[in-house]
């Protein structure tokens, strides 16, 4: 230890990190005022005192194998303790040594640096996330009694129904008045109406459950192609292959929907046909068809709920889907020549794959 360079007190008195100057068996024999503001001790009472003597209880067995380590090998990594004020409360420091000589005596060099405020807000943060962590747990069992109740209640209603559309097509076709008839009738096709409202929310009680994914935009619209009653409509899709779009797992619906309200109000239709747009650093992906289209006077309210001949909540719900990862929807087609929905795909939810992954 002869060449260890001395120490130098009149650098250490102006530093803002704690500095403590200690022999071989832990004695202090120098600690800079910014110690002493920290801890609140006076340097003449600390100075001759074991430093482990201020350590916290829980960092007192660690600094002391690492100050063992020290003498075995050397200089050691960098390690974390905790020192006990004046006031009795806890300061954590990082802690790196080195070999001096002070006073012209070997000596070691103790560099302290203050993590309190760090650690507070780790501290913080993880009780944070401890808290959230059972918000969470709490809302997924909350869901699962839901959805369980709510397929309960499906199945049962769906088998009163059915109950109901026998009896309904028994009166029909047992009644004399023509009236009565067409009472029955309607009264059916009400039921039919709540059975393929149940049958909807079936499909749609899982939106926002799953995280969202990059989702290619060609397979959504072919994959919704084969699965929309589209009869002898045909499907284009010019939606190019690669472009990946970030969107509920369900995002496929919206492409369904889209095509299931083309074939039921297109009226003349023949064609639906899907593209991408730039728009600024937007895309936008459009389905227009060549049907009837939507009137002036329905284009700001066929996104409500319960708006249109049946359920009413396709459109509504599509919406919704898209809306979790900022995807915006509108209908800009003009009646007579077709309908036209433009979803506007923001910046960061969109990407070419294998280019911007």
């Amino acid at each position: 230890m002869l060449n260890h360079e001395p120490f130098d007190k009149s650098r250490a008195e102006n530093l803002p990190d704690y500095i403590v100057v200690c022999d071989a068996d832990g004695k202090i024999l120098y600690i800079n005022p910014a110690v002493v503001r920290a801890l609140g001790y006076d340097a003449g009472v600390m100075t001759g005192t074991c430093l482990l003597s201020y350590v916290a209880d829980e960092s007192r067995e660690s600094m002391a194998a690492k100050m063992a380590a020290r003498d075995e090998y050397g200089e050691v990594s960098l390690y974390e303790i905790s020192l006990i004020a004046k006031d009795g409360l806890c300061r954590s420091v990082m802690v790196k040594s080195k070999p001096i000589r002070y006073d012209n005596n070997p000596a070691i060099l103790l560099f302290l640096i203050d993590i309190t405020r760090r650690k507070t807000l780790e501290d913080q943060l993880t009780a944070r996330a401890a808290e959230l962590l059972q918000i969470s747990t709490a809302f997924q069992q909350a869901n699962k009694k839901l959805t369980l109740l709510s397929t309960i209640t499906r199945h049962d209603i769906n088998n009163q129904l059915t109950v109901l559309k026998g009896y309904l097509g028994l009166l029909e076709t047992g009644q004399p008045n023509p009236t009565l008839t067409a009472y029955c009738r309607k009264a059916l096709s009400a039921a039919e109406r709540i059975q393929a409202m149940i049958r909807f929310t079936r499909e749609y009680e899982d939106i926002g459950i799953a995280a969202p994914a990059w989702q290619d935009l060609h397979t959504l619209a072919d994959t919704a192609a084969k699965e929309a009653p589209l009869g002898k409509v045909m499907v284009k899709n010019d939606l190019l292959a690669g472009t990946d779009v970030l969107a509920d797992p369900l995002v496929v619906k919206v492409f369904y929907n889209l095509m299931d309200n083309a074939v039921r109000y297109g009226g003349k239709i023949t064609t639906i046909r899907f593209t991408v747009q730039e728009s600024g650093e937007d895309r936008v992906i459009i389905c227009e068809d060549d049907g009837d289209g939507v009137l002036f006077e329905e284009k700001g309210r066929i996104f409500d709920r319960g708006f249109g001949k049946n359920t009413g909540l396709g459109l509504a719900l599509s919406r919704e889907i898209l809306a979790i990862t900022g995807i915006t929807i509108t209908e800009t087609g003009v009646p007579g020549t077709g309908a036209r929905f433009e979803m506007t795909v923001p910046k960061g939810m969109w990407r070419i794959a294998g280019i911007d992954a």
